[in-house]
């Protein structure tokens, strides 16, 4: 990686976790389901777009992120054991959070009484939270920022920290146990350069969150 395509990588990264970070002031006027999932899934979509546009003009490639070949065996394991610990830690950590301290509310999210709706939410729809908040604050962060990080220690802590973070808006509790969640993918990611266990673990998690 050459200093002028660094920089474009350290730019565009910028730009992609923005998206993440700004997008909860775009949810402060929402009132209803319909508009929220609007919100929430246009977000999503432009950073595909982003995503996207980054490969097919050769500012960055599908390793870059994450997207590469893993062994079956290595992978199946490797998504069970991240699958098993995320749900662990999101169901466990959110209820003790709440019990130590009655201020760490959960997060609330508009209802959905649309049943066609809520089929896709729960599918396509975590699918797409998976997948943009895996590709871009694990993998991506991760080809971006391992020359600046070489610790991988340090690598997997910042980058937990920046992900729980990502979560303001959702109360602290959040913020806590989504960042503790973001340890093990990263630890994955570090070991295998592969974000598909990731990806598999985000969406299990959620999945079980959500319904």
């Amino acid at each position: 990686m050459d200093e002028r395509d660094r920089k474009v990588k350290v730019l565009s990264l910028g730009v992609l976790m923005s998206f993440f970070y700004l997008n909860d002031f775009l949810f402060m006027p929402v009132h209803n389901y319909r508009e929220w999932l609007f919100v929430d899934y246009a977000v999503r979509i432009a950073a595909v777009a982003v995503i996207l546009y980054l490969i097919k003009k050769h500012r960055a490639t599908p390793a870059d992120f994450g997207l590469v070949k893993l062994d079956l065996k290595q992978g199946v394991t490797w998504s069970v054991l991240a699958s098993a610990a995320g749900v662990l830690v999101d169901q466990v950590g959110t209820g003790l959070l709440e019990k130590l301290s009655s201020s760490l509310k959960p997060a609330t999210f508009p209802v959905i009484k649309n049943l066609s709706l809520k089929v896709i939410d729960l599918t396509a729809g975590i699918a797409l939270v998976s997948v943009t908040e895996e590709l871009i604050f694990r993998a991506f962060f991760y080809t971006v920022m391992k020359r600046v990080i070489p610790k991988p220690a340090a690598m997997i802590m910042i980058s937990s920290l920046l992900f729980g973070l990502m979560h303001w808006s959702q109360g602290l509790n959040i913020i806590i146990v989504a960042g503790l969640w973001a340890i093990l993918p990263m630890y994955v990611m570090v070991r295998t350069g592969s974000v598909v266990p990731a990806l598999i673990a985000h969406y299990v998690t959620d999945f079980v969150a959500f319904i």
